[in-house]
């Protein structure tokens, strides 16, 4: 009876999907009519959730009342009045109908009822749950569209450079222009930004030192002489103090948000003193930093707030089942050492961190009783679990420059030798990072307790790993997982939340 009611129909505000009575109805021949709790009838056909003025039976208001399903016979039928709730709120009664002749009429009518009511409930939980897969493919959708229009207006500048990687051109190329013995960039901590030194060519004082001598020369400036020059440091007993290799000085803010406080600084030009020009030729410099780090900075708080609410979503998906609880965070950290190991590095070696991190983002449509089930699964729940690639595909298809990690879920559980599920890739034809993925997906399975079996002792685990090698691994991802620091890794799946969702220091 149930066969072709599984599909995902539009479901209006009210939680029922489209045409359900009428395709109840053709099925069963029950027929099934929705009332608001407080007895007001709900138009269902066609899916637009109209009410309408109809007078609710006895029967619905007496079920409301006693805030129990109410069961009737009499008259040449059987009556049912179910209610249906969404998390734990009443938002409809379900009344069900059926003509019977006889007392055994009327028995069979009773059963078909209460199976009936059974597929309502069954349907209005499955529309519930492709509403909110199609919230999270919505929500992850808005935070990467934002990402990636940043992205696109600051390509001149690649805002997707570390901080520390710009500054170094800037100050390299300062000072191969200005002909001096060093240029320098320093850059509080602030703003989810980590301090930054960077020197260029030979800093005539101590490194340690620039952060005070910058922050002194700051502090002296006017808002009208936003800019100092010191030809003659050695008669300055506030800065000819921290070296006498200090010579000569052109300091210029870095106009930096809100905090301020950085600065490039010149120092020592050999072949006269610094002038007005070359103060100028700093401050262009310092302020394409200043629009470098602030789109920098934005974009590092956009990559958080996309991988704070990657990390919600998963551990909506973890928390379904408290076996697992973790798995997804264990997964990314083990991916991203291991892709490490491999050669991977910078925005890569994020990608493959959030990868990780969504490669069960599927199981959001995995009825949670199959999720918690302590025993071995039927052939049939088996196949419910096996769709959660598919789901986590279908969530990840809507957002652009998010492919590969697309691909990633959808076939980390393929097999090196063609073995796996869903389409049986064998060996290249397997995203790489799917195969990564998969290797770490078995490892934590395979080192976290469960409800058939405990937790393997981690020289077992490389064993099993090393016999499923060339048949369901990748031999080169084994051979750089088995080259893992393994107490640097469980230290790491230790490690405080805020840390792992950092996926690696920003410089």
């Amino acid at each position: 009876m149930s066969q072709g009611l599984t599909t995902c129909l539009p479901a209006p505000r009210l939680g029922l999907p489209a045409g359900l009575a009428s395709e109840l109805f053709e099925r069963t021949g029950v027929e099934v009519a929705f009332y608001l709790p407080d007895g007001t009838r709900v138009r269902e056909e066609g899916g637009d959730g109209a009410e309408t003025a109809d007078a609710a039976p006895a029967l619905v208001l007496e079920a409301v009342r006693e805030n129990a399903d109410r069961l009737e016979g009499g008259a040449g039928e059987v009556r049912l009045a179910s209610l249906l709730r969404r998390r734990s709120r009443l938002v409809l009664v379900a009344l069900a109908r059926v003509p019977v002749s006889g007392p055994a009429g009327e028995g069979l009518g009773r059963r078909l009822l209460a199976a009936v009511a059974d597929l309502v409930r069954a349907r209005m939980a499955e529309a519930e749950t492709c509403r909110e897969r199609d919230q999270t493919t919505e929500a992850l959708t808005q935070c990467y569209e934002e990402i990636s229009l940043l992205h696109n207006l600051g390509e001149a500048l690649r805002v997707n450079r570390p901080v520390a990687e710009f500054l170094d051109d800037v100050c390299s190329a300062l000072r191969e222009t200005l002909g001096v013995e060093a240029v320098a960039a320093w850059l509080p901590a602030g703003a989810g930004l980590e301090p930054v030194t960077v020197v260029a060519g030979r800093l005539p004082c101590l490194v340690s030192d620039l952060p005070v001598l910058v922050g002194r020369v700051l502090a002296g400036l006017e808002p009208e002489k936003p800019v100092l020059i010191n030809n003659h440091l050695g008669d300055d007993p506030a800065l000819g103090g921290f070296s006498m290799a200090l010579e000569r000085l052109v300091v210029v803010p870095l106009p930096v948000g809100q905090e301020g406080g950085g600065a490039i600084a010149a120092f020592n030009r050999p072949a006269g003193e610094f002038g007005s020009a070359d103060a100028k030729l700093i401050r262009s410099g310092a302020s394409a930093s200043a629009v470098f780090i602030d789109n920098r900075r934005l974009y590092v708080q956009l990559q958080q707030l996309m991988l704070d609410l990657v990390h919600t979503l998963v551990s909506s998906v973890d928390a379904k089942d408290p076996y697992t609880c973790g798995h997804s965070t264990r997964v990314a950290i083990t991916c991203r050492e291991v892709a490490r190991g491999m050669g991977f590095a910078g925005d890569a070696l994020k990608e493959v961190y959030m990868a990780g991190l969504l490669h069960d983002i599927g199981k959001i449509g995995t009825p949670e009783a199959i999720l918690r089930k302590p025993g071995l699964l039927l052939p049939e729940e088996r196949d419910i679990m096996r769709r959660h690639v598919e789901v986590g595909g279908q969530i990840l298809s809507g957002i652009r420059r998010l492919e590969f990690i697309r691909e990633a879920v959808l076939y980390h559980h393929e097999h090196l030798d063609g073995s796996g599920y869903p389409s049986g890739l064998k060996g290249e034809a397997i995203p790489l990072v799917a195969r990564i993925i998969a290797l770490a997906d078995a490892f934590d399975a395979m080192t976290s307790n469960r409800p058939y079996r405990p937790m393997l002792p981690l020289e077992d685990v490389k064993r099993e790993i090393g016999r499923a090698t060339g048949t369901q691994f990748d031999p080169q991802v084994v051979r750089a997982f088995l080259g893992l620091d393994f107490g640097r890794l469980m230290q790491q799946f230790a490690d405080s939340p805020e840390k792992l969702r950092a996926g690696g220091s920003e410089k």
